[in-house]
């Protein structure tokens, strides 16, 4: 734990501090601080490509040759380089993820898309690194569907579902009525649409959690059957789609604003309900607002 505290505390260094504070104070947009962050790490990559890892990887058939870890020299030099490297874009990442994890994710497949074209003729450094980075990849994208960070108050049982998921589904269901619309542009059943998704921000707003799966409440039900419907449909893709669609209606989903109100009409003289209206809607914000 002393050692991870220390590889911590070196490698939050002040440069990428300084961009998470302007970022977290809004003076940088998210776009701003990914293209940053992939603009200094993409100067890095280019630095710790200098060394000819794999000429160096030669000397192991030197009959005295002696494992890294047991001398000193370029190559132990060189290998340490990479780790702490790997070690420090790790770290930076968890930190981006915090702020958004589909941003962070898609970041590690830029990076090893980098690698990759610029590290072709030292494929063993590659290797090593692109491994580290599709692991952490990985484990980010597991932890995606049920993270605590930025919490909905939807949930699957006692699990909430992460802010990033319930956008995915809101940028979902915008999808689905795309495709009504495009089948049927005179339908008037548009309303459904508009309702829940008023009320999933309705619920966002609750102090408990609201179990969805507890299909007692038709809301309940309703946004149910959109979440497994959306995660039978992710299931189905390849990785590739997958991402895309993600990325794709979390962006939607996120500026999107919708709302609903019924209007009732009584008699003044009976008290009796004589006409129902309802007002509905919605409108997907320009990014940046």
């Amino acid at each position: 734990m002393k050692l991870i505290m220390e590889n911590w505390r070196k490698y939050n260094n002040e440069p990428f501090q300084l961009m998470l504070e302007q970022y977290d104070k809004k003076i940088l947009s998210e776009k701003q601080l990914f293209e940053t962050w992939q603009k200094d790490t993409l100067k890095e990559l280019k630095q710790l490509n200098e060394i000819d890892w794999e000429k160096e990887a030669e000397l192991t058939v030197d009959p005295d040759y002696k494992p890294p870890h047991e001398r000193e020299g370029i190559l132990q030099k060189g290998w340490e380089k990479v780790n702490d490297w790997i070690l420090e874009k790790s770290i930076q990442l968890v930190d981006l993820a915090k702020r958004s994890a589909m941003a962070a994710l898609k970041s590690i497949s830029w990076l090893i898309n980098k690698i990759g074209s610029l590290c072709g003729g030292h494929p063993t450094v590659c290797k090593v690194a692109i491994m580290s980075l599709v692991v952490f990849a990985f484990y980010m994208a597991m932890a995606m569907f049920h993270t605590p960070e930025a919490q909905a108050q939807l949930a699957i049982g006692k699990e909430p579902l992460s802010q990033e998921t319930v956008d995915v589904m809101k940028g979902y269901l915008n999808e689905m009525l795309e495709i009504k619309k495009e089948r049927d542009p005179l339908g008037t059943d548009f309303e459904f649409y508009h309702k829940l998704l008023a009320q999933i921000d309705e619920l966002q707003s609750k102090k408990d959690l609201i179990d969805i799966t507890n299909v007692t409440e038709k809301v309940n039900h309703n946004l149910n059957i959109v979440y497994e419907s959306l995660k039978e449909f992710m299931q189905k893709q390849d990785k590739d789609d997958a991402r895309h669609w993600y990325g794709k209606w979390q962006d939607i989903g996120s500026r999107i604003r919708a709302w609903w109100s019924e209007i009732t009409y009584n008699n003044p003289d009976t008290g009796k309900v004589i006409r129902k209206l309802t007002k509905h809607g919605m409108k997907i914000l320009n990014k940046g607002n």
